[in-house]
């Protein structure tokens, strides 16, 4: 009676150990099982992160290199390659070389635009206040220096100019300045030069028949050389615009009646 009880016993040892293996295999394999469903190597969002070499355009920026410019009428025509695209871009007079870095908003899409002074129709063009470059802003052209009003050199004055009424002929108001200093003047004059769109005005210099020195005006008005008009604005004094360009006596935001 002793063997078969001893077979028994190893024979149930034997079906126990087969029943129980399989329950730790499973053990065994649950985690990686677990871990393969956490971070599968195909996951986007545990993938290495590389950093972007440049910086993301700010919104309402274009960026692109200028392959063309086309200077007319105080403005700067530049058409640049955005890497997928060449658009036109008109603004205040700046230096550029081809190969300059550029941005610009895009506020002022123009459609068809045609410019008469080159008589020339752009598909799109952008108009922009200002440029931006890879240093930062850039610069627009300055008018042509001037330096003080009556050390610069005189010509002949304007013949037929008369004086506006309740106004001032160009020689009181340089003779007047001190006393005139922020305070309204009005003027009449010949059209001299124009020069549109600097510093986020137009300039024209005006002259009449009282003195040989010109004066000069800021506005938002355009006006063409050899117009005869009427100037209404501030006078300011001692205006400092940096680079050298220093005005004793300039007309400021001035209302400019073409008559």
């Amino acid at each position: 009676m002793t063997r078969p009880r001893i077979f028994f016993s190893s024979l149930f040892l034997i079906l126990a150990s087969l029943v129980l293996l399989p329950g730790c295999q499973r053990q065994d394999a649950e985690p990686a099982a677990e871990k393969a469903v956490v971070t599968p190597a195909s996951s986007p969002d545990n993938a290495p992160h590389t950093p972007k070499a440049t910086a993301i355009p700010k919104p309402g920026k274009i960026h692109g290199k200028v392959i063309d410019i086309i200077e007319a009428a105080g403005y700067t025509y530049i058409r640049i390659d955005t890497g997928s695209d060449k658009l036109w871009a008109a603004g205040p007079s700046t230096a550029f070389n081809k190969g300059d870095m550029v941005a610009f908003d895009t506020g002022m899409p123009m459609k068809d635009f045609h410019s008469k002074s080159l008589d020339r129709t752009f598909n799109l063009l952008y108009f922009v206040d200002a440029f931006d470059t890879d240093t930062g802003p850039a610069q627009p052209r300055m008018p042509e220096p001037h330096s003080k009003v009556e050390s610069s050199p005189q010509s002949s004055p304007i013949a037929n100019i008369s004086k506006a009424n309740g106004g001032q002929t160009i020689a009181e108001i340089i003779s007047g300045k001190d006393a005139l200093a922020d305070k309204p003047v009005k003027v009449r004059g010949k059209v001299v030069k124009f020069t549109a769109a600097v510093l986020g005005k137009n300039w024209i210099h005006i002259k009449d028949s009282s003195t040989g020195a010109d004066l000069t005006v800021t506005t938002d008005a355009n006006a063409n050389n050899g117009d005869i008009v009427l100037i209404e604005g501030k006078l300011g004094r001692n205006k400092d615009f940096g680079y050298g360009y220093l005005y004793d006596v300039i007309v400021e935001d001035a209302k400019v009646t073409v008559e």
